[in-house]
């Protein structure tokens, strides 16, 4: 693969258009049909998943949670190119990545059900819990990054930003610290256009917010994050500049935040339904539904059972959250950390004493 294709490039890579098609007939697709169908069927479970949890969150099932409506893609994208020993220190909408490697359902949901037992990740993959602060996941992945170069290991640390993120200070900080520390991190931007409800255009002076990478002296890259394949190119690309050059890279994903930023937001207040529509045209399951249905490589039927799968699936991972909602006092102190010190303990004892132990 080419590098230089993408890299430090202000234009927006794409490779298909909203109808489905090839721009470019001679394009060879980087995924195999299996590929391109497991792809379909994360980015439609994270769809349904999030479409069945605004509606419990509505209901007071749940608590607020961010749904990733329309970022899908990139998120696949981006996990396709994982290797198992590399770290992911996410933002608060990326459980599209954490699906596709396996996390199940019903922890997702216990997250957001306000119980922290949802953020034990499986032991076999090195995710950082959902981070709620907005740009220290860029801090905590700089520091991977930099261990993993020490530690001379050919791996790298994935982290992602919104648009808006990017105006804070732990932004810049972070990619600077990475700059010269030779970190091996893959900063990602989901630029879905909207800072809640900040558009982007009042956000930053610098239209192409992957160009604010010059001034922390490393490459970068603009890719169409509606479009499967071009982001994982893009992404693939960028995981392989930093093992090259034990540099970091920032990557771009162009996208469009489809629902509300939480559930505590609503975005019609400041977005026209006409702009909606408009912006709903590139929607990344939309168009790698319409692409495989052209290519023979899914029909109706097929779209009709894996929703069916889906919802059955869905119904299931529920149940097991319920099951697990209550927690002890225990679990509430002992994975804040490794060790519990003094008053960490004494708390623990005190709160014991206050609810009886339960």
């Amino acid at each position: 693969m080419l590098i230089n294709k993408y890299v430090s490039q202000t234009e927006t890579y794409s490779v298909l258009d909203i109808d489905g098609n090839l721009i470019n007939a001679s394009y060879k697709v980087p995924l195999s049909n299996e590929q391109i169908k497991n792809s379909y069927f994360v980015m439609k479970l994270s769809r349904i998943m999030d479409e069945k949890m605004l509606k419990m969150q509505r209901q007071g099932r749940i608590l607020t949670f961010p749904p990733n409506f329309g970022e899908e893609g990139l998120q696949v994208a981006t996990a396709l190119s994982m290797d198992k020993e590399d770290w992911f220190a996410p933002a608060f909408r990326s459980a599209t990545i954490y699906i596709h490697q396996g996390v199940p359902i019903w922890q997702i949901m216990l997250v957001w059900k306000g119980n922290e037992m949802g953020n034990k990740l499986p032991e076999n993959l090195n995710f950082l819990p959902f981070n709620i602060p907005i740009a220290s996941q860029y801090s905590h992945a700089a520091g991977i990054g930099m261990t993993l170069r020490y530690q001379n290991k050919p791996n790298v640390a994935y982290t992602f930003i919104g648009d808006g993120g990017t105006a804070e200070g732990e932004f810049y900080e972070a990619m600077n610290f990475a700059s010269i520390r030779g970190s091996q991190t893959v900063f990602c931007i989901n630029n879905n256009q909207w800072a809640i409800s900040t558009p982007t255009a009042k956000e930053t002076g610098q239209p192409c917010i992957a160009s604010k990478a010059i001034a922390a002296g490393i490459a970068y890259i603009k890719v169409d994050g509606n479009d499967l394949f071009a982001s994982y190119e893009a992404a693939v690309a960028a995981r392989q500049y930093v093992i090259e050059n034990k540099k970091p890279i920032l990557v771009e994903f162009m996208t469009y935040r489809k629902g509300p930023h939480t559930t505590s937001d609503n975005p019609r207040i400041y977005r026209t339904e006409e702009y909606e529509k408009e912006q709903e045209k590139k929607d990344p399951i939309d168009r790698l539904e319409k692409y495989m249905l052209k290519n023979g490589i899914i029909n109706q039927e097929d779209i009709a059972a894996i929703e069916a799968k889906i919802d059955s699936h869905l119904d299931e991972a529920y149940k097991i959250m319920v099951e697990k909602t209550n927690v002890s006092i225990d679990e509430i102190f002992d994975y804040t950390y490794k060790t519990l010190d003094e008053s960490l303990l004494e708390q623990k004892e005190e709160a014991k004493r206050i609810f009886g132990g339960k």
